[in-house]
């Protein structure tokens, strides 16, 4: 069986929650993401080069619903804006990562999203539901015959709240399946949360 991509990114929007999120644009006025595929933002992103302390907590709403906003709001709006800059200018993943995860409140999954947001045609976000789907679209991953593939992801899956390393683990095999498909990374994520969604 192998894993139809275009079928559950079609599903993702029947799934997915029904949320935007919410950026400021080059006025300081707020706009809506509607895209799932995140071009606007992800432009607004790219020329500013950083995001703003009401930006993150926006982003951090959107990943994780409320439960980390207490947290993101202690953050001292320059420091947001200095780490996001230092993470969209970082090269390798695990680098990236840790610039945002030095923010308070900034998980793994929470600075994947602000990475997929600056770049989806590069990043995707991390989760327990799409980190799990990664198995059944590369069931490879999960054969225990090859011991030390199988322990390496299950050690990856087991860390990848807090630890950069199971990051650049993930995105390497999404941009892997991205580039094998023809679609971006973004779309991989998307797929991989909706089949976990609606199948496990």
């Amino acid at each position: 069986m192998s894993f139809d991509f275009p079928k559950w990114i079609s599903k993702y929007d029947d799934v997915a929650p029904d949320e935007s999120i919410e950026y400021r644009d080059n006025s300081g006025a707020w706009k809506e993401e509607k895209d799932y595929r995140l071009g606007s933002i992800s432009t607004q992103f790219q020329q500013r080069g950083h995001i703003s302390r009401d930006e993150l907590r926006k982003i951090g709403r959107w990943k994780a619903g409320g439960r980390v906003d207490h947290h993101l709001k202690q953050n001292n709006p320059t420091f947001v804006e200095q780490r996001s800059s230092v993470a969209f200018q970082a090269t390798g993943d695990e680098k990236k990562i840790e610039a945002l995860t030095e923010l308070k409140g900034v998980s793994v999954p929470v600075a994947s999203t602000i990475l997929t947001m600056f770049d989806p045609a590069n990043h995707a976000v991390v989760d327990y539901r799409a980190f799990r789907a990664l198995g059944a679209a590369k069931p490879q991953l999960l054969n225990s015959q090859n011991y030390s593939h199988y322990v390496e992801f299950m050690n990856h899956f087991q860390n990848y709240n807090s630890n950069p390393s199971a990051y650049s683990f993930y995105i390497d095999e999404v941009r892997n399946i991205a580039q094998q498909e023809g679609i971006l990374p973004r779309e991989v994520d998307m797929a991989l949360w909706a089949y976990d969604k609606s199948v496990i």
